[in-house]
């Protein structure tokens, strides 16, 4: 008769052979991975948005300049001449990014770049591609904590070196299917390619520069500017119902906090307050600016209102100038009925999105929009935006905007209730 010991054994025996065979597993080694296997963690480590203060975007101080700039991708030489002509004084400049600072370009070049970002803590946006670097060195901080996953990773990088391939990627698809390998390949997240470009940044960038990286919100609002900065871009509505729809932000006035209804002594901060919180109900209550896909990768809306990073569909900017164009404000609502204008006036204030992403449009400049992605990878141009008090104007102030001589040979643009300049340089080797 068995001992208590044997049965135990016996009964553990036969659930993992029932086990083996109910999953489908096709050998050992499957079922070994199977049972070993941790459960994967969350490695997008996103940061929601986050609001500027007027000091951190202090576009209305006299001694202050704002400079947004458009994806840099790596392109470390470019990035350099920009601020040269730019005669970038970190004192009294404040310097800000659409996101996409590192990847696609040199290697060397993502390294310096964002190692230049970190140090100085330049404000600014995450990108998709500084989002898949985040995810790879999330997933390889993870492998290294795992029992021999920091050896496999010393063993994989000792054996890229001695075998110095021409595509490391490919050769990485190779060298994972053989052996103990196997095991660790099958870690990999589905679509990932290991010692892409994305890997090499992760797993060289210090970890300082790994906080800098995770520190990026996925957008700006800048309350001072009636802004926000993005990446791929937001959208002021959902398109699933009409711009007009009760349910949309911008087709209603926002309910004033109890604190603020007893205060009617200063009518210009309450319609500051109300402004700011129809702001922020854009990107709370539209449910695709909730998505961090959408906000990172966004270029249009499709015929079926679903979005997509195509260049198929309707640029979400044109969406974006369509619906804030129909602004009134607040009062001037209540007196307008619908069927006196061609489009519905809605009852907001018009807000500027600042974006980056779609190089296939180049430097792409609408009323309440501006894309500064301009192609810079592709040897084309690096661009950035310049803000500051010259070129703002209250609607209470003169219309005309005085301009040195200096500053009518950029290209100046309509920026929220005042003006901006756009400073490129050529990124040609």
């Amino acid at each position: 008769m068995p001992t208590g010991r044997q049965l135990v054994a016996y009964s553990t025996l036969a659930f993992f052979c029932l086990f083996f065979l109910s999953s489908g597993l096709t050998s050992p080694d499957d079922l070994w991975q199977r049972l070993t296997t941790t459960r994967t963690p969350d490695f997008s480590r996103y940061t929601p948005p986050q609001t500027l203060s007027d000091t951190q975007f202090p576009i209305h101080d006299p001694h202050k300049r704002v400079i947004i700039l458009g994806d840099v991708h790596g392109m470390d030489k470019p990035f350099h001449a920009l601020l040269a002509k730019l005669s970038y004084d970190p004192s009294s400049d404040v310097l800000m990014h659409v996101g996409d600072i590192v990847a696609k370009g040199p290697h060397e070049g993502s390294m310096a770049v964002l190692s230049y970002m970190a140090a100085h803590n330049v404000t600014g946006v995450r990108g998709n591609h500084d989002q898949m670097v985040i995810e790879w060195r999330s997933w390889l901080d993870w492998i290294a904590g795992l029992d021999g996953g920091a050896h496999w990773l010393r063993e994989l990088h000792a054996d890229l070196a001695a075998a110095g391939p021409e595509d490391p990627e490919a050769w990485a698809q190779k060298h994972l299917k053989h052996g103990h390998r196997r095991k660790w390949g099958r870690r990999i997240p589905d679509g990932w390619k290991i010692l892409s470009d994305h890997y090499r940044v992760a797993h060289a960038m210090s970890a300082v520069e790994y906080r800098y990286l995770l520190s990026l919100p996925l957008v700006l609002h800048v309350p001072a500017a009636h802004a926000f900065i993005a990446h791929g871009g937001i959208l002021p509505s959902d398109p699933r119902y009409k711009p007009y729809h009760r349910r949309q932000p911008l087709a209603r006035v926002p309910a004033l906090p109890k604190s603020a209804k007893h205060n009617k002594a200063d009518p210009g901060k309450q319609l500051s307050l109300l402004r700011r919180l129809q702001e922020a109900a854009v990107l709370a209550h539209v449910p695709q600016n909730r998505d961090p896909w959408v906000t990172l990768n966004i270029r249009g809306v499709l015929d079926d209102n679903s979005v997509t990073r195509t260049k198929d569909g309707e640029p979400w900017a044109d969406i974006w100038n369509r619906d804030v164009s129909s602004c009134v404000g607040f009062e001037a609502h209540l007196h307008l009925h619908r069927t006196e204008r061609s489009t519905p006036a809605l009852p907001c204030y018009p807000a500027t999105v600042v974006y980056g992403h779609a190089a296939a449009r180049g430097l792409d400049v609408k009323r309440w929009s501006v894309g500064l992605d301009s192609g810079c990878v592709y040897n084309r141009h690096l661009s950035a935006l310049v803000l500051d008090s010259k070129l703002q104007k209250s609607p209470f102030e003169a219309d005309a905007v005085e301009l040195d001589v200096e500053a009518r040979k950029k290209i100046t643009i309509p920026f929220g209730e005042g003006s901006g300049r756009v400073v490129t340089v050529s990124c040609k080797d």
